[in-house]
């Protein structure tokens, strides 16, 4: 039997995180208000990166990041399945040399995580794929994210929340009774309660309430998008310094990602550089485009040799945070933290993640607000 409760919410953000909790929490009865810097929702973070829907093959050296991707993956293909692109043939090998992880390694965490493969002959593959120890199929999807956030938007207004889109929340203050928000532009507001799903930003309107924050690695990325002559398929190289290519959602191109090449800047500490979030000053804008491209498709077709034939559209680009110091795992994980009562922040690590965490944060906000989600 759904609760009710009626505290007033603020939910900074409206990335596909933000949103999720605002409709999990307005389902159960609170009343909630939407802050977001875009016009739109899902246009940060939640667009600007690869369109893999994790089922956990992505991260063999940490047992967490894959367990969190198997919780969400069933439930996000089917909550939001018109924007899924499924049945065609998606792979994942393990590079020959320098990988992370050996074959045995690889098979032996699948078995671990229970993962559903099957194993190919990268040789016979379409396309083929060389310079590999193995090859297995899965039965990850991809997402079109411009699908996905019309989705969001129908059901951000067909539900009782109050959105305040391209608007900047500027400070937020302790009250005896809660929380006060002052957003440019705007009176000052007061709220029961706060969640902070700005995910770049996350530490700024934490340590405005005078709570430790830790470092985290910030990441610049460039995502080729490109034309590729090939029926839908995934390729993954596996794990180090490789590539990914993936259908972009439901448009007939690809996006092209490359470890070693896709992120342009890299920055650890407690706040992302400020210039980041402008498109306007952001470390894309020192970058030859073209010329990145051309040195990812010669690194990319070292294991595909038939991406030589790619041809580059554009690029999504944008910041993207991970925990840092996490180079030997390579962990990816969502963390929702209740820091005071009524005070939530999501690290958010994968975008299937994004019901159970909207689901923890109802758990902390309307029926435990002392207590983190275990």
């Amino acid at each position: 039997m759904t609760q009710s409760h009626s505290i007033s919410v603020a939910i900074i953000g409206c990335g596909i995180f933000g949103a999720m909790a605002s409709l999990r929490l307005a389902a159960r009865g609170a009343q909630v208000t939407v802050y977001e810097r875009q016009t739109t929702p899902l246009q940060g973070a939640s667009y600007n990166n690869q369109n893999r829907l994790h089922l956990g093959f992505h991260y063999p050296r940490d047992d967490e990041t894959a367990r969190q991707s198997i919780r969400g993956f069933v439930r996000f293909r089917e909550e939001f399945a018109p924007c899924i692109l499924g049945g065609f043939p998606n792979a994942y090998f393990v590079a020959s040399e320098r990988s992370l992880v050996t074959a045995q390694q690889y098979l032996d965490f699948c078995q671990r995580m229970g993962l559903r493969h099957e194993r190919i002959d990268p040789a016979t593959f379409d396309p083929v794929v060389r310079d590999v120890d193995l090859g297995v199929l899965c039965d990850e999807v991809v997402y079109d994210s411009a699908v996905l956030s019309t989705l969001v938007l129908q059901r951000l207004t067909g539900a009782h929340i109050e959105p305040h889109f391209n608007v900047d929340v500027q400070r937020i203050e302790r009250r005896s009774d809660g929380f006060r928000l002052h957003v440019a532009g705007q009176p000052p507001r007061d709220f029961d309660a706060v969640v902070n799903a700005t995910y770049a930003n996350v530490n700024a309107f934490t340590e405005q309430l005078g709570h430790d924050v830790p470092e985290y690695q910030y990441e610049y990325t460039m995502v080729p998008i490109v034309e590729w002559d090939h029926a839908a398929v995934g390729v993954s190289i596996m794990d180090g310094p490789f590539m990914t290519v993936l259908p972009f959602g439901q448009t007939g191109r690809y996006l092209l990602y490359h470890v070693a090449h896709s992120v342009v800047a890299e920055h650890v500490g407690r706040h992302m550089p400020a210039s980041w979030s402008d498109k306007a000053t952001s470390p894309a804008r020192r970058v030859d485009g073209q010329a990145l491209f051309e040195r990812m498709r010669q690194a990319c077709s070292q294991f595909v040799p038939a991406l030589t034939s790619m041809r580059l559209v554009g690029f999504l680009e944008g910041p993207r945070m991970v925990l840092a110091h996490r180079h030997h795992t390579d962990a990816r994980p969502s963390i929702v933290r209740c820091h005071e009562p009524g005070y939530v922040t999501a690290f958010t690590g994968k975008i299937d993640h994004c019901i159970w965490v909207a689901d923890d944060i109802a758990t902390l906000l309307l029926d435990r607000q002392t207590a983190d989600v275990p």
